[in-house]
């Protein structure tokens, strides 16, 4: 029998069950699904749900009608069409539009103003609740900022318990984060219209037992460009579309992994709202999987500075929401599988950090509002017991759907929270409780940022980090000394003398632990550790992150819970920040800068929006070209001194030069009438061609006339590809694995123009899939590297996943730190040279003056590691990760690592600062 003809059956039996339920109101009683007998239907709308959700099945008893009002105006009302309409996406500023209809409407909702786009487009959110709770929105908040600080109740039980009484949670919904996942606006929309105006039991007691608070549109600016996307579709019926080049401003997929350094608006103003609100969770709403995926439970390993407490909530909520679902008999709703929860870097992880919970829902979209055949693969479909009612191979999938899905797992969800309100919110004050707690029940007791910091740049930019979370920082007002064993701080330099004292000078800065928001200090601040032995080998996202690495500033983890009794004032204002270069520690900050070109593909905007970022925050002038420019100008030197070339994340050397196939129409990114928000930060006729051979050819001449090209990762294999770097060549590999690790590398030569102003011989560096060099005299006629053997690892791999270095044992939250024997000092190693025989008369041999100068070296495979993932060092120790090579009488400096990375890896920027400011004297002689 048809699997769909059973689910079907089954949804109406349970509906006829559940409609004959008794109506029972209030947040602590258990509510049916039934509708309000009282209440009449919008049979207009409710008509159109039915004729654009493809299969009775695909819907709940919450979402197959709209209740009506005579002063609350539905979407249809408003816009003429209903949320999940097939071939309709509001802009922005229409979703904010009819929030505020709401607001003016109805005394159940408010709209807050929480700050702007880059582009200067608005974002709210939005409370809903009773009118009563609405009216007492900013005391409840008030509250609840009490159970986040329990030190403002002198972490007295008994105070907290009377606050819980009186105070209502708030449960956080943030949607369309990724623009090319559109259906959660609508879905939001209608979201916001029933919590206001339905009657039903089930409502109701939401209403009562919870502020639903609603972000509808995160990401402004890329949700406008992919309506202005879809609209060019719908009126060049049979024509490919252009696929969204920018999303946001500078990132695309990437404004999902902002939640450690904060570097965008939509972030900020995120967190902002979380803290000011006093919310227990954030919800972020995603579109990848068929048909709903819970995946806040995860496969882990899990993040190993969250409280263990949040670990049970994951699976409270997650297995609720499967099975409440399930029981609808809605099918294809499942969790568990594809996320790890380790990374801190996701939006919703922000609640994780901050002593809530963090969730998130991955539903079918269509990247638009099309009705669409979607077949799905058999791992897609297959029965698990974490998918025990798995969606169906084949579906016609509308907006619709999606819309019901998200509509119905979040009122499950909402209600679960409601009927469990204070059990979240004691939770929630006990995990604010044991974050300030922490030093003495699990440690560390505090990070110190030794006054005197060299690289005050890097280090002032760490610390207004810290207070943009949410965190305090305070400085001491003498001298202290702590007991402290001898050990390597984050930047890798010993600290401590023989007797395990270790000093810290007045004026040092202080992350005490504490301290309430003490968890993403310590999340941040200490070394990851993700073993290879793990069971769950394929990471989500980037392993390691560890900021005092990354920023190259003195960080010192203090066990010692004495430096908490050390006189200290908390820094009020924001730590100030040095404008321009001197924010990074670029030692020639001052110096003229040279012309600048920034170039892009149109394969991919997503890693160059990065550097774009960081120019535009440095002030440092730039003209943005892509690589089609460069095929129309035969005299790029002329015009420019330095070309960066930043990560293009997506593509090879070939379709670099190719770019898109060329069938089909042309793919247009520019301003017009129909699409007003497109080409306004670079525009092309056709995003297909690519730099072309003659692109290819202009960029050797700029070279060759002196001009310096800056390239990393893809585009450095780019460089070496085409013959732009004579004797470097890409470093062959097959048993490596780095998946975004912290490694240390060292410096060959301090005295080079790239590595001014560094004062140690080590740099922390992030690699995304451990790309490295090989650098030889000789120019291969075959372009390719020879492979060696692996050299021995020392690699920890007994130890298990979770916080430290591979040196550390790994401590669950809430118990005692316990401090690791360092391993022995490596032995170096280093790659023999081309001896005078293997030279002799031949004519690939590199004249001296022109040969490749390695400026950064990766370290020996025992000392490789920072934080994260690594296996198989052997195969990148001790090779080039920063060489300079010659190409006529200019410059092309490789990156094998991405110096400029989510905002994270300040320590690394003045390697390419530098190059800028000295890319005329780059070619000094080398031992």
């Amino acid at each position: 029998m048809n699997p769909r003809g059973v689910a079907v059956r089954g949804f109406w039996m349970l509906l006829a069950l559940v409609v004959a339920l008794p109506a029972v109101a209030g947040p602590e009683a258990p509510a049916g699904y039934s509708r309000a007998p009282d209440q009449a239907i919008d049979q207009a709308y409710t008509d159109l749900i039915a004729k654009f959700t493809t299969d009775p099945a695909l819907n709940s008893p919450f979402t197959d009608y709209l209740p009506a009002s005579d002063t609350v105006p539905t979407p249809l009302d408003v816009f003429g069409r209903i949320a999940g309409a097939e071939g309709w996406l509001p802009y922005s500023a229409d979703v904010h539009r009819y929030f505020r209809e709401l607001e003016k409407a109805s005394p159940r909702v408010r709209v807050i103003h929480i700050g702007d786009s880059e582009e200067g487009r608005e974002m709210i959110a939005v409370a809903i609740a009773d009118e009563a709770l609405i009216a007492g929105l900013d005391a409840n908040a008030a509250r609840l900022r009490k159970l986040a600080d329990p030190r403002s109740i002198d972490m007295d039980d008994a105070r907290a318990e009377a606050l819980i009484a009186q105070s209502t949670p708030v449960y956080y919904i943030t949607g369309a984060l990724h623009s090319t996942e559109t259906g959660s606006p609508t879905a939001l929309m209608e979201l916001g219209y029933r919590l206001a105006v339905d009657e039903a039991p089930y409502i109701r007691a939401i209403r009562a037992g919870v502020i639903t608070l609603i972000t509808p549109v995160v990401e402004v600016d890329g949700r406008d460009r992919k309506v202005d996307v879809y609209n060019w579709h719908l009126a060049n019926p049979g024509k490919t579309y252009p696929s969204l080049a920018y999303w946001g401003h500078y990132v695309a997929h990437d404004n999902n992994r902002d939640a450690m350094g904060l570097t965008l608006n939509l972030s900020r103003a995120v967190l902002d709202t979380y803290v000011g609100q006093g919310a227990q969770v954030i919800h972020d709403l995603h579109e990848s999987y068929a048909f709903l995926y819970d995946n806040t439970i995860g496969t882990g390993p899990y993040n190993a500075w969250i409280d263990p407490i949040l670990a049970g909530e994951w699976q409270q909520m997650g297995w609720d929401n499967v099975q409440q679902l399930t029981k609808m008999g809605m099918p294809g709703v499942w969790t568990h599988g594809e996320f790890d929860a380790w990374s801190p870097g996701y939006l919703m992880f922000m609640a994780a950090t901050h002593n809530g919970i963090s969730r998130l829902y991955e539903t079918y979209g269509n990247d638009g509002a099309d009705t669409v055949k979607r077949i799905l693969r058999p791992d897609q479909y297959s029965r698990t017991w974490y998918r025990p009612n798995p969606p169906w191979p084949e579906v016609l999938w509308s907006a619709r759907n999606n819309n019901n899905y998200q509509q119905t797992a979040l009122l499950t969800a909402l209600h679960y929270f409601a009927d469990n309100g204070r059990m979240f919110l004691r939770n929630f004050y006990d995990k604010s409780k044991r974050s300030i707690e922490k030093p003495r029940a699990a440690g560390p007791a505090a990070y110190v940022f030794p006054a005197g910091e060299k690289r005050g740049g890097a280090q002032a930019r760490l610390l207004r980090i810290m207070q943009l979370q949410h965190v305090e920082v305070s400085r001491l007002d003498s001298a202290v000394t702590v007991d402290e064993p001898r050990r390597t701080n984050e930047a890798g330099k010993e600290t401590g003398d023989a007797a395990g004292k270790h000093r810290f000078p007045a004026g040092s800065y202080v992350v005490r632990m504490d301290q309430p928001y003490s968890r993403i200090a310590d999340t941040l601040f200490d070394r990851q550790y993700w073993s290879p032995k793990d069971k769950y080998d394929t990471p989500y996202d980037d392993t390691g992150w560890s900021m005092g690495d990354l920023f190259d500033v003195q960080v010192a983890r203090v066990t010692d819970a004495a430096i908490l009794d050390a006189p200290m004032t908390r820094v009020e204002g924001p730590v100030a920040v040095p404008q321009g270069l001197a924010g990074v520690d670029v030692p020639d900050a001052g110096k003229p800068l040279p012309r600048i070109a920034l170039m892009h593909t149109w394969l991919s905007t997503q890693t160059e929006g990065w550097w774009r970022m960081e120019l535009d925050r440095l002030q440092v002038p730039y003209t943005y070209i892509s690589t089609q420019d460069i095929t129309r100008d035969a005299d790029l030197r002329a015009k420019y001194d330095v070309i960066l070339f930043a990560p293009v994340g997506r593509g090879n050397t070939r379709q670099i030069i190719d770019g898109l196939p060329m069938w089909g129409n042309a793919l247009p990114w520019k301003t017009t009438e129909l699409t007003p928000n497109l080409g306004r930060i670079d525009a092309t006729d056709d995003m297909r061609p690519g730099m072309g051979e003659s692109g290819v050819a202009n960029l050797k001449e700029f070279v060759a006339h002196g001009g310096l090209l800056v390239a990393a990762e893809d585009s450095a294999v780019f460089a070496i590809d085409v013959g732009l770097a004579p004797g470097v060549f890409v470093t062959p590999t097959d048993d490596l694995k780095v998946v975004g690790s912290v490694l240390q590398a060292k410096f060959v030569d301090r005295k080079h123009p790239v590595a001014s102003g560094y004062d140690s011989d080590d740099l922390a560096v992030y690699s995304a899939e451990g790309l490295s060099f090989q650098v030889s005299s000789i120019a291969s006629p075959g372009g390719k590297a020879r492979k060696r053997g692996s050299l021995a690892i020392a690699d920890n791999y007994e130890r298990p996943t979770g916080r430290g270095g591979k040196q550390d044992v790994d401590v669950p939250q809430g118990r005692p730190f316990v401090a690791a024997a360092p391993l022995p000092d490596p032995e170096p190693w280093e790659a023999a040279a081309v001896n005078e025989e293997q030279a002799r008369n031949n004519p690939w041999l590199i004249p001296p003056a022109q040969r490749p100068q390695v400026v950064l070296r990766f370290a020996n495979a025992d000392e490789l590691l920072v934080s994260g993932l690594l296996d198989g060092s052997g195969e990148m120790a001790g090779r080039a990760a920063v060489v300079n090579a010659r190409y006529g009488s200019g410059n092309v400096l490789l990156f094998a690592i991405n110096p400029i990375w989510r905002g994270g890896t300040i320590g690394s920027y003045p390697l390419v600062f530098n190059a800028i400011l000295n890319h005329d004297r780059l070619a000094t002689p080398q031992p």
